[in-house]
C-alpha cells in the first residue's frame, strides 16, 4: 500500500470515528474519539485479513 493510501485511508478512518462519536454525544451517550478510532481501524484490521485470506 502507498502511502498516499495509507493516508487516505486513515483519514477516512478518522471521519468515521468523529461522526459515531457525534452521533453518540446526539444520543447523550458517553464516547470517546480515541476508543471510536480503534474500533474503526480494528475492523478495518478484521476486514483486510479475510480479504488476504
Amino acid at each position: 500500500m502507498t502511502d498516499i493510501q495509507k493516508e487516505v485511508k486513515n483519514a477516512g478512518q478518522n471521519l468515521e470515528a468523529k461522526a459515531e462519536t457525534a452521533k453518540d454525544h446526539a444520543e447523550g451517550k458517553p464516547s470517546s474519539e480515541t476508543l471510536n478510532k480503534a474500533k474503526v481501524k480494528g475492523e478495518d484490521i478484521v476486514q483486510d485479513v479475510k480479504r488476504d485470506l
